[in-house]
């Protein structure tokens, strides 16, 4: 039914490929998977509408951020706009996000302060109730006082989300009758996270959008309420969805795998073995006790864990301390042997030491969490002690269990230095797989999902488990130029060569000083963004651009943004960054943002025990060249694609894309060429630094020339005689055939275009553009 809208009135032919695939496999169902490698402007959102004609159910979109959901949002108003279908949306969104009161909570997360305040809530209507003679509180029929923000005994907006009730002596609750009025209104027009406030009438937003979530055709959400293992196997029965007729589309999927690994991690800091120890005091308090129901074996059982977390919390400190004290910033792998041999020395048995742990641990978790904290899909998870026995249960596990490694991490904060410990799941399949063989069909989707190969083996863990397609870039090629340097490399035995240094120097140089406008070079470090800073910053002055330099705290993010996004139109600004940093993924770059990008370097993980341990471990699940692949060159290829991908963000645009290093022109001596998109491996150039300026200055001289004549072939001609043309691309024929040079075939089948370029810049001088090379260019 929502196929008589597709989406756009003129279709290409391969996005009706995309949406005839998912037609497809969401109508098949039996747990159905098709991978799709789709490039910006192919209109990957398009997809939900296919799935909402095929679905039998309803459809879960998962997300990575929060800024996502508007664009599936948009997707849903134009649906609206074309058809007479109207599919209700709804979404997940953390707390911090949308609690009213976030800015109240001091010491505490938004999680637990909104646990605290729920059971002040509670009791503040069991109150109510006691004192008057009706059986019902009402929260709209009473006049709520108004309290101090920052000293409230109840959350005003949680109380206009439920009414009380008793039965039998003891109070329950239900939704209000307002709250459900404000979910059908929702139902008649799609909002937005950003407006969501507006239209609760005072009702908490987090109550409001899981009541409608349980009710709409599509839900949005992270990534995490489908694949944390604290919240997996609550979430369907939680919104009431029958996992059978659930189709799932994950968005930015090449994101999927390192996301649900850190999930499925663990982690142990000093704070959490504070508060640990602080709930075993209140635990044996006595208002614990009082309350604490038990039998006199298990108030020994009892004893006997207390004893055992007594011993085993203080060893913990002593560990992290001694770590902290010896270690020097960074991350290690743990000395496995020793940790244990310290921590359980004169203990017999771990596993009855661990369940004497666990015992108290479920008591604490007992007293202190309400039964309404299921609903907190993201945030802190309470109470620290069961936190604490998780990890040391992970720690057991990864004794026999391969795909968790063990690490110690040591940061700094300011002057301050901080230590944890970790258990990480580097193997991300079996939990994704959980979700993907229990639902309906399972659609996953990226702009950067190359080689589809890999990615299956890495989320899937399994050849041939999904259907794949990859879809060539839809925007004009005339519209870009995509260039890969002929010699450079950053590879360690060359990374500090002079002539290797100079070549990418030139490089830098070149897309600077030739692209007019915003330029951004990503590194693959912050040490080798420095070391190339004096390049960046004399190349800018040269032609009068002003400098941006990533910074470490995130928080100064959006304020160099807003600096640099104005540049655009004013002379012009370099972005300096790093490939996987704050800048280079999930920032969109349109209009004069951003005009050309230079990628220095493949962006490989640092070749430490801890990389080569997650080496070892893909290598002997799928062979040495497959296994490689997986841990340590698809990582760094995603990163360079996706800073690379910041530039040429819609249809109307052009930009340079340079490929500072020959591992990405070639298949040979570590090289990845054949790991890349297919439309990247046609387009690509290699050059050296001198035939990149050149080639950039030709291009940006054609584009200037097609701006003054409106791109018309007719008048195109009329300015420059098409034999002027001819001559002068018979002469660079001629001057390409008589070219040496020791390119393997891979370099060969990406030799570089010559155009005419003197001609070029004497048309450009003619149509008093200037010297396309010059700072005004």
């Amino acid at each position: 039914m929502y196929l008589d809208y597709l989406p756009y009135e003129s279709l290409r032919p391969h996005q009706d490929r995309m949406l005839d695939a998912v037609y497809d496999v969401v109508s098949r169902g039996n747990q159905g998977i098709l991978m799709i490698d789709a490039p910006t402007g192919t209109g990957k959102t398009s997809c939900i509408s296919a799935a909402l004609a095929a679905a039998p159910g309803k459809i879960v979109v998962a997300v990575r951020t929060v800024s996502q959901i508007d664009i599936y949002i948009d997707e849903i108003n134009r649906i609206w706009s074309k058809t007479r279908h109207k599919p209700e949306i709804a979404y997940m969104v953390g707390k911090q996000r949308i609690c009213p009161l976030e800015g109240e909570f001091r010491a505490e997360s938004v999680y637990a302060g909104c646990l605290r305040l729920r059971e002040w809530t509670k009791n503040y209507v069991s109150s109510k109730i006691g004192k008057g003679n009706a059986a019902i509180y009402d929260p709209h029929a009473d006049s709520i006082p108004e309290e101090e923000p920052g000293y409230r005994t109840f959350c005003p907006y949680y109380l206009r989300s439920r009414e009380g009730f008793e039965i039998n002596g003891s109070v329950h609750f239900r939704r209000s009758a307002r709250a459900l009025d404000v979910v059908e209104g929702l139902k008649k027009r799609v909002t937005a996270p950003s407006g969501l406030m507006d239209s609760c009438q005072g009702i908490c937003p987090y109550e409001i959008m899981s009541l409608y979530a349980k009710n709409s055709d599509i839900v949005i959400m992270n990534y995490s309420h489908l694949f944390s293992p604290d919240f997996q196997d609550i979430i369907f029965q939680w919104l009431e969805m029958d996992s059978e007729k659930v189709t799932l589309i994950i968005d930015e999927a090449h994101n999927l795998g390192d996301a649900v690994r850190a999930m499925n991690s663990r982690h142990l800091t000093q704070r959490m073995i504070d508060l640990a120890e602080t709930e075993v005091e209140k635990f044996e308090g006595t208002l614990g006790q009082a309350r604490l129901e038990e039998t006199r074996e298990e108030a020994s059982w009892r004893r006997e864990g207390i004893r055992i977390i007594r011993q085993l919390l203080p060893r913990l400190r002593r560990f992290l301390q001694s770590r902290l004290d010896r270690m020097p910033e960074g991350e290690a792998l743990m000395d496995a042997d020793l940790f244990r041999a310290f921590l359980y020395d004169g203990i017999d048995d771990i596993e009855d030491a661990l369940s004497y742990f666990s015992d108290v641990a479920v008591a604490v978790a007992d007293l202190n969490l309400a039964e309404g904290d299921r609903e907190n899909l993201q945030g802190d998870i309470q109470p620290s002690l069961a936190l604490v026995l998780l990890f040391l249960r992970d720690m057991e596990t990864a004794e026999t269990d391969i795909a968790l490694q063990r690490k110690i991490v040591v940061t700094g904060v300011g002057k301050r230095k901080l230590v944890r410990l970790e258990v990480n799941n580097i193997d991300p399949a079996a939990n994704i797989r959980r979700i993907t063989d229990n639902v309906n069909a399972t659609i996953m989707l990226s702009g950067t999902f190359s080689p589809l190969e890999a990615y299956e083996l890495y989320c899937l863990g399994e050849e041939g488990r999904a259907e794949k397609l990859s879809l060539p870039n839809p925007f004009p090629k005339e519209n870009r130029l995509l260039l890969v340097a002929k010699k450079a490399t950053t590879q360690l035995e060359q990374r500090e060569d002079m002539d290797n240094r100079e070549e990418i120097s030139g490089h830098i140089r070149s897309l600077i000083e030739c692209v007019p406008g915003n330029v951004a070079v990503f590194f693959t470090s912050y040490p080798m963004m420095n070391n190339y800073r004096d390049v960046c910053l004399s190349s800018s002055r040269k032609v009068g651009k002003k400098l941006c330099v990533e910074p470490r705290s995130a928080d100064q993010v959006p304020e160099l943004l807003d600096l640099f996004f104005s540049l655009g139109a004013r002379g012009g600004g370099v972005l300096t960054g790093v490939c996987g940093g704050k800048l280079a993924e999930g920032i969109d770059y349109k209009g004069e943002a951003l005009k050309g990008v230079a990628v220095v370097g493949l962006p490989l993980s640092a070749y430490d025990e801890i990389q080569k341990e997650i080496n070892s471990y893909y290598t002997m699940k799928y062979g040495k060249i497959k296994g490689m692949l997986i841990a340590y060159t698809l990582p760094a290829i995603n990163r360079g694609l996706q800073a690379a991908g910041r530039v040429i963000r819609a249809e109307s645009e052009r930009g340079v894309l340079l490929f500072c290093d020959r591992r990405f022109g070639y298949d040979d001596l570590g090289g990845v060429n054949q790991f890349l998109p297919g439309w990247v491996r046609e387009e690509l150039i290699l050059v050296d630094a001198r035939e990149g300026g050149e080639l950039i200055q030709e291009k940006i001289a054609k584009w200037q020339m097609d701006n003054y004549s409106g791109g018309n072939p007719e008048r195109d001609s009329e300015i420059l005689p098409a034999g002027d043309l001819k001559g002068a691309a018979q002469k660079r024929r001629a001057q390409e055939s008589g070219r040496k040079g020791d390119e393997s075939s891979s370099a060969k089948r990406a030799r570089p275009r010559r155009g005419g370029k003197r001609d070029l810049r004497e048309l450009a001088r003619s149509l008093g553009l200037g010297d396309p090379g010059s700072k005004r260019s």
